[in-house]
């Protein structure tokens, strides 16, 4: 029965390292995340750059929309 036992848990140790070492080598998921967060912040910076002119271009799209609509 502890023959068992051990073999499971030796198995068990053996596939954890080898999901680990796999997990250590693949690197397209880092390299992706770092490119998302790139696109975020140039994103962020550009609309604080640019806050007013969307605000007075937001405003006015809803403007026209309200007029169109009869409000």
């Amino acid at each position: 029965m502890f023959n068992l036992i051990d073999k499971f848990v030796i198995g068990s140790q053996t596939r954890v390292s080898k999901y680990l070492e796999t997990l250590k080598k693949e690197e397209k998921g880092a390299s992706d995340m770092v490119a998302i967060i790139v696109v975020i912040v140039i994103i962020i910076a550009v609309a604080g750059i640019f806050r007013t002119q969307l605000t007075e271009a937001v405003s006015n799209v809803f403007g026209k929309l309200n007029t169109f609509i009869g409000e």
